[in-house]
């Protein structure tokens, strides 16, 4: 009985990984619906990194640098070392630190920052259709037709890069 039970976890065990956000497969099986899910987690984490947060929202405190509103990263984030490392989980290194530049985060009194912004993802990837459009062993390039939540459509091309045994996408705001 305890065979069955162990044989019957271990099942379970490989299909919860295998069906990881950042789909740790060989060059061979980045399927289109792989390709969707990490479309899909990368967008989260975009999202998640201009709220400052993931779960939970806290009390962002504001202030002016060079006449712009500024606003802090909630604690999960107080550091560029800790948004680094979340955002790597989805995005290659080069992207990450090309957003972070791009979408002006800078230390300011030993916290993390970001201009005061807002809005939030009108994009359903979850339900996006994906086409591959060009392909190597590690590169791999998908053309989406993603639903919006007021029912059009929108075209984005992903490019995906191998990082390792992930594929992670390889510009910031390609998802948003």
């Amino acid at each position: 009985m305890k065979k069955i039970g162990l044989v019957l976890s271990s099942i379970a065990m490989f299909f919860a990984l295998s069906t990881g956000a950042t789909a740790q497969t060989n060059s061979q099986t980045l399927t289109n619906a792989n390709a969707i899910k990490i479309a899909a987690s990368a967008s989260d984490h975009f999202w998640n990194a201009l709220h400052g947060y993931k779960k939970t929202p806290c009390t962002q405190g504001t202030f002016n640098y060079k006449g712009t509103p500024y606003t802090y990263l909630c604690p999960e984030f107080d550091t560029k070392a800790e948004l680094t490392n979340y955002l790597s989980e989805t995005f290659t290194n080069n992207a990450v630190e090309k957003g972070l530049t791009k979408y002006s985060y800078i230390t300011y009194n030993g916290k993390l920052a970001h201009p005061v912004g807002d809005g939030f993802s009108m994009l359903e990837w979850t339900k996006a259709k994906a086409k591959l459009v060009y392909q190597t062993s590690t590169v791999r390039s998908y053309e989406f037709t993603v639903p919006t939540v007021d029912g059009a459509t929108v075209k984005r091309t992903v490019t995906f890069y191998k990082a390792g045994t992930q594929w992670k996408v390889n510009k910031f705001d390609a998802v948003q």
